[in-house]
């Protein structure tokens, strides 16, 4: 066929009408009965001619259109960070549960059509959807379930443990021995997300509890390894540096060898977000864990049931349980700082 296939083509070949083709396409058996003979031949039919059901079509004619939409930032990066597991987790149970799935992207300054112009039955968040996307999902009563984010009225925010993976760093290094930390805070542009303020606060509560000095600054967003560096561990004295993520941590690690210092022998790092490259660097970074996979699973769980059973808004918070990978670049603090620090700092300003 020299033409895109129609269900008028598929119809024609199984010698059945199109309403036919189209319920058995769509799985649909109430108040309609052919033979499993029929059925198979139809779906045949169309897998041999490529024809596949518009989707626009499909959600004007059925109630349920079997489609979810996954929102996020328009600068999102499906491979960066805890993404690419937690979109896995969410596609592999949507496709379980009979669902497809969409990923809405829209250009960052645009405010115009939010949201597809066809219909789904309901969308998960992750991180820093446009406001005006989920404006517009409350305007049309899609629900969703808001998974690594804390935005809008979800039936339910699926959200990592940030407070527990900060005490388990914390408790780690003062195990070996640490009292004297710093902490690389997000980027200016992370601040507004949920983790930021859980993984800071927690930090400086459970600083306060024990017997454990905070060098100054950590309360700026990072902005350059190198200051860093400078500042919390050579003039500061950290014996133990935690990161706000990974990117972060490769790029402490980065300029720490630039200015002559060695994790762990100089100091110790822990960075959140266990995912490349931290287990393939010299030395591989202890990390907290944030399970992306099951919090998509979970999200995307939260949501079937949702659609199952729709229940009024509850807004309420399902935390994901932390883990810490403990890898090479936590030892024990050192007796002292490397007295050939400020002459290598001389030497490279």
């Amino acid at each position: 066929m020299s033409k895109r296939p129609t269900i008028t083509d598929v119809a024609k070949l199984c010698g059945v009408t199109a309403a036919t083709v189209s319920r058995v396409l769509n799985d649909q058996k109430k108040n309609f009965s052919t033979t499993e003979a029929v059925r198979q031949k139809i779906w045949d039919t169309a897998r041999e001619l490529g024809y596949v059901p518009d989707l626009s079509a499909r959600s004007l004619s059925l109630r349920n259109t079997r489609v979810i939409g996954l929102f996020a930032s328009p600068q999102t990066h499906v491979a960066e960070g805890i993404n690419e597991s937690l979109i896995e987790g969410i596609a592999e149970t949507l496709h379980a549960g009979g669902y497809d799935v969409f990923f809405g992207l829209s250009p960052i300054r645009s405010t115009k059509n939010p949201l597809p112009f066809w219909r789904f039955d309901g969308a998960i968040l992750m991180q820093a959807p446009k406001p005006e996307t989920v404006t517009e999902l409350d305007l049309r009563r899609v629900p969703y379930v808001c998974v690594n984010e804390r935005v809008g009225r979800p039936a339910m925010y699926v959200l990592a443990d940030d407070a527990m993976g900060m005490k388990r760093a914390i408790s780690h290094l003062s195990q070996l021995g640490h009292k004297r930390f710093a902490y690389a805070n997000a980027r200016a542009a992370y601040f507004s997300h949920y983790s930021v303020n859980e993984r800071y606060g927690t930090l400086l509560a459970t600083v306060r509890d024990q017997a454990i000095r905070l060098v100054p600054g950590h309360d700026t967003p990072f902005h350059s390894p190198a200051e860093f560096v400078r500042a919390m561990v050579i003039e500061g004295g950290a014996t133990a540096v935690i990161t706000y993520d990974h990117q972060i941590a490769v790029m402490v690690l980065g300029a720490a060898y630039g200015l002559g210092l060695r994790v762990p022998q100089d100091f110790s790092m822990i960075c959140f977000n266990d995912v490349f490259p931290v287990a393939i660097l010299y030395p591989p970074l202890t990390a907290v864990a944030v399970a992306g996979r099951e919090m998509g699973r979970l999200g995307a769980d939260l949501l079937l049931n949702h659609l199952l059973s729709p229940q009024p808004h509850s807004g309420r918070d399902i935390k994901v349980a932390e883990d810490l990978i403990v890898r090479g670049s936590t030892a024990p603090p050192p007796s002292s700082v490397r007295p050939a620090n400020s002459a290598i700092l001389q030497s490279k300003d």
